[in-house]
Parts: C-alpha cells; sequence; structure tokens
C-alpha cells in the first residue's frame, strides 16, 4: 500500500523549476525557501543550483551550458542587483529560457535586511552588508539551516522586499498562484 501511494504522488509532478543564484549563499537561502513553500509532492520539483560566483554574464554563460539539455519547465537566474547583466546578457537568458530576478537593493544580504525591515544605505557595499547579516544566521551563511530562524515563513509571506516576494511565488507550486 504505501509503495503505491509512493508511486501516486510520483505522478503529482507536474512543473519543474530551475533556480540558479550566484553563489554558495544564495543556494543556501534559496533552498530555506524552497523548504517552506514547495513541500515533496507539491506538483513543483525544483532543482537549487550556485553559479559559482564571478560576474552576472560567467553565471549566465556557465548555467545555460551546463543545464542546456535539461528539460526544466521554467528556468530563474537570482543575480545581484550592484553588478547587474548587460543588455546582451539578459538577452542571451531570455533566448535559453531563463527569466532574471535581481536581489535588491544590491544584493541577497540587502534584500534579506530589508525583509527584516533594515534600511540599507546606498553607500555600503556587498561585503558591509554581508558583515551585517552574517553573524545574525544561525550558523554558516552557506547552510540553508542558518536562515530559517531569522527568516520564518510568516516574515517571508509578509515582506515587502520585491525580490524576495518574487522568489518566493516562484517557489510556489502551481496550485498555490
Amino acid at each position: 500500500m504505501n509503495r503505491k501511494l509512493r508511486k501516486g504522488s510520483r505522478s503529482l509532478m507536474r512543473s519543474t523549476l530551475l533556480v540558479v543564484g550566484e553563489g554558495a549563499d544564495d543556494k543556501a537561502f534559496i533552498s530555506h525557501m524552497k523548504g517552506l513553500y514547495c513541500p515533496r509532492d507539491s506538483g513543483l520539483s525544483v532543482k537549487v543550483e550556485a553559479g559559482d560566483g564571478g560576474s552576472a554574464g560567467n553565471v549566465i554563460t556557465n548555467a545555460i551550458r551546463k543545464y542546456q539539455s535539461v528539460g526544466y519547465d521554467r528556468r530563474l537566474f537570482l543575480l545581484d542587483a550592484d553588478l547587474p547583466p548587460d543588455d546582451s546578457e539578459y538577452k542571451r537568458a531570455a533566448k535559453a529560457g531563463y527569466e532574471i530576478i535581481l536581489w535588491q537593493p544590491q544584493c541577497l544580504e540587502g534584500a534579506l535586511l530589508d525583509t527584516l525591515g533594515e534600511a540599507v544605505r546606498p553607500h555600503e557595499s556587498s561585503q558591509q552588508l554581508k558583515a551585517r547579516l552574517h553573524p545574525r544566521l544561525n550558523g554558516a551563511h552557506t547552510d540553508a539551516s542558518a536562515y530559517a530562524a531569522l527568516f520564518p515563513q510568516q516574515i517571508l509571506d509578509n515582506t515587502a522586499n520585491a525580490s524576495v516576494s518574487q522568489t518566493r511565488d516562484a517557489l510556489l507550486p502551481p496550485e498555490k498562484h
């Protein structure tokens, strides 16, 4: 009986999503969100990958090359806004079937501080924002579980930060859209 239930639940898979962030921090936070919003058997299968940093163009080029032969229904890049892709990189991503969300203000850490209601000043660098956020996490900033205490579902559900909201909405199973 259990075997039949599992087989039946697998057939619920209706949609697949590839999410590529710039680096390990992005992968950890997105994985945290995936755990909250996209449980098993939800109808959406999500693969979260890190683009290993570098420029937005490098992340785009490497992901397109690496995943071009894998059939995903939807593809998404999450990139820092402080060094966004140029027009040709946007076009290349779109041609390969990727949407792009820019972490704002400036970067993932800026978006997360904004989600907590904290001001992110224009003069602050990404490194300064990391220095403000990382010590408050419950563990390494590259570990998905480190984000759980500071960013529970209620905080993420009520955020006014557009980039976090867009990411949350992308991770919602089809029936919740």
